[in-house]
């Protein structure tokens, strides 16, 4: 009669059971109830039979032992079970089940991998050519710079068969994209670090929807300049495009400095209307207020007045002129020795 297979003792509960986290426990009450089987079929007092038994203990510890594995400080461990994923684990000793139940796969996680697009170190030169938003052709490289996130190790490892590639690829087809919407001198000049960013987000956005479990890190623009082929005429261009705008930074430092010194004439011819003007006020009303003044005195005394004016305006009209003064009352001219006053009034500078 041949020997009962001890995995068909007709109880199959074991194959219903889900492998989940009774999983090893199950395993392990198994394997002790096919060992006390063993034990009761050899008879128990056998000393084979005891070898034999400690023997299959002994290799079996071995066999369990060999499901510690260390995961290091910058690894992730997914766990397969019969080809599945069913864990990620951290840093530290962990244990799964030996082959062939389980099976650990180690994969770094801060280690920032650079991927270069369009670099005169590739073979891919054409992949450099960039038609831009202005419908000029332009030589690009540029690099992305990624890792894998900390919580994303399955995705990284089971939703893309090449990774790198799709990275390349989704990046090249984002800098084309951005590009051929900007013009050309934005790109190369102020416009690198808006382009850069765009770049990185772009990618980002792709790489989550992908569930690529990637993360990037940044990108960098290394070369934009046009073809060799046109480079010489490009840079005639931007020779000329450097004079005009020479010639016009001069045309509005002039206007600038014209305008600003009509201001001023302006500014100065204004405080000097206003001077003038305050001027004529004050001596009008000066004017005003001797008028008055005289007008008042005049009415209580009009012919002392009248001929104190008429003294006045004579002494202002004949001033600085020679003249002799005669009283009207005197009837009879008298003798005047006009040389000798003349003489008197040149020396000494007053009137007579």
């Amino acid at each position: 009669m041949a020997a009962k297979n001890p995995w068909e003792d007709g109880d199959d509960s074991w194959k219903k059971r889900p492998m989940g986290n009774d999983f090893i426990t199950g395993l392990v009450e198994k394997f002790g109830q096919i060992i006390k089987r063993f034990e009761k079929g050899s008879g128990g007092g056998s000393p084979k039979a005891s070898t034999v038994y400690w023997g299959m203990v002994f290799a079996g510890g071995l066999y369990l032992a060999t499901g510690f594995n260390q995961v290091q400080y910058d690894q992730r461990g997914v766990v397969l079970r019969f080809g599945r994923w069913v864990r990620t684990v951290g840093p530290g000793l962990r244990y799964v089940l030996p082959y062939p139940f389980e099976r650990l796969v180690l994969q770094g996680v801060t280690k920032v991998n650079q991927i270069d697009i369009g670099s005169f170190f590739t073979n891919q030169r054409e992949e450099s050519l960039v038609l831009t938003g202005d419908s000029n052709l332009a030589n690009i490289s540029f690099s992305v710079l990624w890792k894998i996130k900390d919580d994303g190790v399955e995705d990284y490892l089971f939703n893309a068969k090449s990774p790198e590639i799709t990275v390349r690829a989704v990046a090249e087809s984002v800098m084309r994209e951005i590009v051929g919407q900007t013009p050309f001198t934005y790109v190369q000049t102020e416009g690198r670090g808006d382009v850069q960013r765009k770049a990185r987000e772009n990618l980002q956005q792709l790489m989550d929807e992908y569930k690529m479990g990637i993360e990037i890190v940044r990108v960098e623009l290394q070369r934009v300049e046009p073809p060799a082929s046109v480079i010489d005429s490009f840079r005639d261009v931007e020779r000329a495009q450097a004079e005009q705008q020479s010639e016009k930074n001069k045309a509005e430092a002039y206007d600038r400095d014209t305008r600003a010194r009509t201001r001023g004439l302006i500014a100065e011819k204004l405080n000097q209307g206003e001077s003038t003007k305050r001027a004529v006020v004050e001596t009008a009303k000066g004017a005003v207020a001797r008028f008055l003044s005289a007008y008042a005195q005049y009415k209580h005394a009009p012919s002392v007045v009248s001929k104190r004016l008429y003294l006045e305006y004579m002494r202002d009209i004949y001033k600085g002129v020679r003249k002799i003064v005669i009283d009207s009352d005197v009837k009879a001219v008298p003798y005047l020795p006009l040389t000798e006053l003349n003489k008197q009034t040149s020396s000494t500078g007053e009137e007579i």
